[in-house]
């Protein structure tokens, strides 16, 4: 598109050709209306893939909580748990559909500017080669400072979720003791916390995209500069010109978009190492897979058996046969300080 209206300007107005203009502004159209088609079959395909990756991890998070046992569930913490089914979820889901709908675009955009850029004149575009290390080095620059404020914000989160899980469940006892009060301040502690942290984090993301945008805006100014002297000189025309100027800002359309993919993936991140700490949970029981129909003897055989929990002795040496149909009470004891 930059280069139609590059052709509009050196060929149509420069000749007062109104005829060319209005075939060069069909042409304009033709192209936006093209570009909007191919943005809602991505939106389209964005949403139904995100809606959907998110469903089947939903699905699979749920599988390995219900498969873990108790030990399991006490380490992570039922708040915990419950805020990576639902928050850290979602977050992945976003990503999911940010890089399809941007970041999946804006490599194509980016070097595609720069390759029409280099068509038009080589020593200009030798410009766009100059900013885009600074563009990479501010990103990388903000990146690698918010990820670890985006996995505090998370645990935070766990931790919001905690207090708010332990007043709901203990809500008759903290009225029955008058803790209204206490219990508040507590909520709010823990609220302000996350406010803070997530004031650190918004205040250092913000800086992405107007550093990208000082740089890309100098580099414009530049193009400007050299591009003016060039037309001057008579080896470029004021159509080129506004086609690289229009290509600067494309590039810095794309540099927006993927700043902000870049933003989404430092939460997603960290919501990511959470989600797979939850899939990667191996319990140490596992649930057996043979066919009781047809088995004979014993259905259930405990043969000298102990169990501990967190380090703490249960049961121990203990041996005894269930036969299908059959029940089995256990009377436990504690005999000096141990059960048995």
């Amino acid at each position: 598109m930059p280069l139609v209206v590059a052709d509009i300007i050196d060929s149509g107005v420069a000749t007062q050709d109104e005829q060319y203009i209005l075939h060069k502004g069909v042409l304009l159209f033709i192209l936006a209306i093209l570009g909007y088609s191919c943005a809602l079959v991505c939106q389209y395909f964005a949403s139904k893939t995100s809606q959907g990756f998110g469903t089947y991890l939903r699905n699979d998070m749920f599988k390995a909580i219900n498969s873990c046992d108790y030990e399991n569930i006490d380490e992570i913490g039922i708040p915990s748990l419950m805020t990576r089914i639902t928050n850290d979820t979602n977050q992945l889901q976003l990503a999911v559909a940010m890089t399809i709908r941007l970041a999946s675009r804006s490599p194509f955009l980016i070097i595609g500017s720069l390759i029409m850029a280099f068509r038009i004149n080589i020593e200009i575009s030798l410009i766009f080669i100059c900013a885009a290390p600074l563009l990479a080095f501010s990103i990388y620059l903000v990146m690698s400072r918010s990820l670890p404020l985006y996995l505090k914000v998370q645990k935070q989160l766990d931790h919001v979720s905690l207090v708010c899980r332990e007043n709901l469940a203990g809500i008759r006892v903290i009225r029955a003791f008058s803790k209204q009060k206490q219990e508040n301040g507590r909520f709010q502690q823990a609220t302000q916390i996350q406010k803070d942290i997530q004031m650190q984090v918004g205040k250092l993301s913000a800086l992405l995209n107007p550093s990208t945008s000082v740089i890309v805006n100098c580099a414009i100014l530049v193009i400007l500069y050299v591009g003016g002297s060039k037309v001057n000189e008579g080896t470029l025309l004021q159509g080129e010109v506004i086609a690289l100027i229009n290509y600067m800002n494309q590039i810095l359309l794309s540099m927006f978009a993927f700043a902000n993919v870049i933003v989404i993936y430092n939460k997603a991140t960290a919501c990511y190492k959470r989600v797979q700490e939850v899939l990667s949970i191996q319990p140490a029981i596992q649930d057996g897979c043979q066919n009781i129909d047809n088995h004979d003897g014993p259905l259930v055989t405990f043969d000298h058996v102990s169990f501990s929990y967190q380090g703490s002795r249960a049961l121990n040496d203990i041996s005894f046969s269930i036969e299908k149909g059959k029940q089995l009470v256990l009377l436990v004891e504690q005999v000096q300080g141990s059960r048995l």
